[in-house]
């Protein structure tokens, strides 16, 4: 049998290959978690492991971390398939099962924020709906404490912007 943190690697790329979305690094901590097959300092161990091997790649928004298989994740886990056991690969399909709804949900929305040239900061707000983009909005603003209110309102206050704009735009 294999090592545990090599079971864990192969579980996590086997997480991430079951969806056709990113996950996020909570979402992926919390698989382990529930289940109870490790803490949450060994995962984050075991998920920056993967990313320093190239086996999965990182993408960060505002207080967020996603991540996604890389091609080369996808042929390590195809040659280490057989390491998972039915039982965990069972653990994984009703997780993302029950968690479906959940996972797509957060991962609908992004919201991040990069220093403009010439002063300021762009913040960059997504919303995106069945694969689609709904709105791709990007705003300059004066100030960080602006550019991070945005960030944090974002989640909450997507569909009214999106409303908004839309009255405003079509009536």
């Amino acid at each position: 049998m294999a090592e545990p943190n090599m079971i864990y690697k192969i579980a996590v790329l086997r997480l991430l290959s079951k969806v056709d979305t990113s996950l996020s690094n909570g979402q992926v901590a919390q698989f382990f978690l529930d289940k109870e097959y490790t803490d949450f300092f060994s995962i984050q161990t075991v998920i920056s492991d993967l990313e320093d091997a190239g086996l999965i790649e990182a993408t960060s928004s505002h207080n967020n971390t996603l991540y996604t298989l890389t091609t080369e994740g996808r042929h390590t886990l195809e040659l280490m398939h057989d390491k998972i056991t039915p039982a965990i690969e069972e653990d994984i399909v009703s997780y993302l099962k029950e968690n479906k709804l959940e996972i797509r949900n957060d991962n609908a929305l992004s919201a991040n924020y990069d220093k403009a040239t010439g002063g300021g900061y762009i913040v960059h707000c997504k919303y995106i709906q069945d694969k689609q983009v709904l709105l791709d909005l990007s705003i300059h603003t004066s100030s960080i404490h602006q550019a991070e209110t945005i960030c944090n309102n974002w989640r909450a206050r997507h569909e009214d912007v999106y409303m908004s704009l839309m009255d405003t735009l079509i009536s």
